[in-house]
């Protein structure tokens, strides 16, 4: 009776057991399948607005408002240059003297030259005996203001000055008493020149020539026409 039993609840376990298995396959195939949702019909894209036209531009103020020119600038002022310096009137001299009553044995002369210094007096005289071997180089002269005589070995002979020639550090020999505004002049009288004082310098400042003058060391204004140059 009771392996009867037994085999019954085996026989019952097992079909159980089928049942059990049978269930789980029809769900797992269920669970397989495909899902198919209705969604509807699939909408349409939005339609692209297009852009309005661009407004017209506004028409220019000049077909709204007259607008009266402008006037006419105010005339230029005119510049008229500065006249040029007056040039010198140079009177006929005697045969032997030039525009400055200087005489072709005319000599300049002093005790040393301008080297170490801005500016010297040079005197205006006469050779009377001429330097040689045997005086060390040194000639004799009579000054012309005063008649006195000495011996040096620096003279110079000199003749006035042309424009072309003008240059920086040149040595210059000039006339100190006829001063002006424009600076030192030449002499205007024979008695003047051949008495009076003369200095010897050298040009430092050419940029005013176009006012007639130059400036010589010691800051001294010296007119064109007032220039001697050196020529031995």
């Amino acid at each position: 009776m009771k392996n009867l039993l037994k085999m019954l609840g085996i026989a019952g376990c097992l079909t159980l057991a089928a049942a059990v298995c049978s269930f789980a396959d029809s769900n797992v195939e269920e669970l397989l399948q495909p899902q198919v949702y209705d969604l509807g019909d699939t909408p349409e894209p939005p339609k692209v607005r297009k852009p309005p036209p661009p407004k017209p531009a506004p028409k220019p103020e000049a077909d709204k408002f007259v607008v009266n020119p402008p006037p006419p600038p105010p005339p230029q002022p005119q510049y008229n240059p500065p006249p040029p310096p007056p040039q010198p009137t140079y009177r006929p001299v005697p045969a032997g003297e030039d525009n400055h009553f200087i005489q072709a044995d005319d000599y300049f002369i002093q005790r040393h030259g301008l080297e170490g210094h801005t500016w010297i007096w040079v005197e205006l005289a006469k050779m009377v005996n001429a330097p040689g071997a045997n005086t060390k180089g040194e000639a004799e002269f009579m000054k012309v203001r005063d008649g006195k005589q000495y011996w040096t070995s620096h003279f110079w002979q000199t003749r006035i000055a042309d424009q072309s020639e003008l240059r920086l550090g040149l040595p210059v020999i000039a006339f100190n008493d006829h001063h002006r505004e424009a600076g030192y002049d030449a002499p205007d009288k024979k008695e003047r020149a051949r008495g009076g004082s003369w200095f010897m310098a050298r040009i430092t400042d050419m940029s005013d020539m176009y006012k007639g003058y130059v400036t010589v060391s010691g800051n001294y204004k010296v007119t064109l026409r007032n220039l001697r140059v050196i020529i031995r």
